[in-house]
C-alpha cells in the first residue's frame, strides 16, 4: 500500500464535517472582475446577463468562481444544444459543485453533481462536500453525490465532465490512488448514463490530453464531434482546453411481446 492508500483510508474515515451555513461570497462589484474587457466581450457579457440568471451569483461565488462560471456559461451558450425545460444533468467530478450557478442558469433543470474525492479536507476544517452540499441546496432538486460515478444508474439529458483524468499524472497529483485510473471504463459508463438524445460535453486540458480523449473515443466506439479550443474572454485559465460534444443514439423501438 503506497502513500496515496494510506491518505485515502484517512479521508474516508474521517469524513465527518461541520455544515457549510454561508459561503464569503464575491466582496466586489462583478463589473470590477472584468475591468480590461474589449468592446466585443462587454457585448458578448451584457447578452449573457441578459439571457441567464445570474443575480444571486454574488452569493453563490467566490471571485474565481464566477470567473469560472461565466466562462462555463459562455462555452455552454455557444457549444451545447439548449436543453428542454426540465431537463436532468450531471457534473462529473463536480468537486465541491461551484458550477452549478452556470449549469442550472444555462439548463434551468435539476443538476446532481458526482465527486470521488468528496472528503478532501480545506483549510478551515470543512470538506468538499459540506460545500457541495450547500450549493445543492441554492437550486430546488439539486443533489451532492459522493463517491464514483460508477456507482450512479440515473439518466440524465445533459452531462459536464470537465477535465477527466485521461493521463495518469493529474490522478497522481491530486493524490488518488491508482485504481481509480480506469479513464477508458469511466468513459463508457458515463455516455452510458445519457438519455436517447442526450448530450455529454467532455472539456480537456492541453493538447497532449485531447489527443488521448480522442483515442478513448475511437477506441470506445464513440462518435464525437471536436471543437477544438475553446476560447472565452472571462477565462481564468493558465492553460489552454479543449471540448468533446456527444449525442446519445435514440433507443431502439420496443417490439410488442
Amino acid at each position: 500500500m503506497d502513500s496515496r492508500d494510506l491518505r485515502w483510508l484517512l479521508k474516508q474515515s474521517l469524513r465527518l464535517s461541520p455544515p457549510l451555513t454561508r459561503k464569503r461570497g464575491l466582496r466586489e462589484d462583478p463589473a470590477a472582475l472584468f475591468g480590461n474587457l474589449d468592446a466585443e466581450a462587454l457585448q458578448r457579457l451584457q447578452t449573457l446577463q441578459q439571457r441567464y440568471r445570474l443575480s444571486d451569483w454574488p452569493r453563490l461565488c467566490v471571485a474565481m468562481e464566477y470567473r469560472e462560471n461565466l466562462t462555463l456559461l459562455d462555452l455552454l451558450d455557444r457549444c451545447v444544444p439548449p436543453p428542454a425545460a426540465g431537463a436532468r444533468g450531471l457534473d462529473v467530478g463536480c468537486r465541491n459543485f461551484s458550477y452549478l450557478p452556470a449549469l442550472s442558469a444555462f439548463s434551468g433543470g435539476r443538476w446532481d453533481g458526482s465527486e470521488l474525492d468528496a472528503h478532501a479536507r480545506y483549510w478551515n476544517g470543512l470538506t468538499r462536500r459540506a460545500y457541495g452540499e450547500w450549493m445543492a441546496r441554492q437550486r430546488a432538486g439539486c443533489r451532492y453525490l459522493p463517491g464514483s460515478v460508477l456507482h450512479w444508474r440515473d439518466r440524465y439529458d445533459l452531462i459536464v465532465w470537465l477535465l477527466p483524468f485521461v493521463v495518469e499524472e493529474p490522478l497522481r497529483w491530486w493524490g488518488l490512488p491508482q485504481r481509480f485510473f480506469q479513464p477508458l471504463v469511466l468513459l463508457r459508463h458515463v455516455h452510458g448514463l445519457l438519455q436517447p438524445g442526450g448530450t455529454l460535453l467532455i472539456v480537456n486540458q492541453g493538447e497532449a490530453e485531447a489527443d488521448v480523449q480522442q483515442a478513448l473515443l475511437d477506441h470506445a466506439g464513440l462518435q464525437a464531434t471536436a471543437l477544438g479550443e475553446l476560447q472565452s474572454p472571462f477565462s481564468p485559465f493558465r492553460h489552454r482546453r479543449f471540448g468533446w460534444l456527444l449525442r446519445a443514439g435514440l433507443a431502439p423501438a420496443t417490439l410488442p411481446p
